[in-house]
């Protein structure tokens, strides 16, 4: 899917977000009480998503996009095809929407987690 106009909005952002590098616009989507699930524990608070984006700069992330999407008043589920350190993956999240932000966030790449720090 190359037209983002069918996403939800604060997905849309997000995606537009991430592409221009833009950290300030990518974090104002997120609820202040997000709650993130991922294989390698919880992240709670903006502030902890705002720790991960910035190690998430250093693997040079890109959006190549998205390969599955649904989405209802306040949930979004999607399959997305990105690259990450020169690597192309399958990312899958879900998402639930409180107050035009995402609230809760799940999360992870289809094969298994891998330490991409390491």
């Amino acid at each position: 899917m190359t037209d983002l106009s069918a996403l939800h909005p604060v997905f849309r952002r997000q995606i537009e977000c991430m592409m221009a590098n833009d950290k300030e616009g990518l974090m104002q989507t997120y609820h202040p009480e997000v709650k993130s699930l991922r294989f390698q524990g919880v992240l709670e608070g903006k502030e902890a998503i705002s720790d991960l984006m910035e190690k998430y700069e250093d693997l040079d992330p890109e959006f190549l996009g998205v390969l599955e999407y649904v989405h209802s008043d306040d949930q979004i589920m999607t399959r997305s095809a990105m690259r990450i350190k020169g690597e192309e993956i399958v990312a899958v999240g879900s998402y639930v929407v409180k107050d035009g932000k995402i609230w809760r966030q799940f999360g992870c790449d289809e094969g298994g987690v891998r330490d991409w720090w390491a």
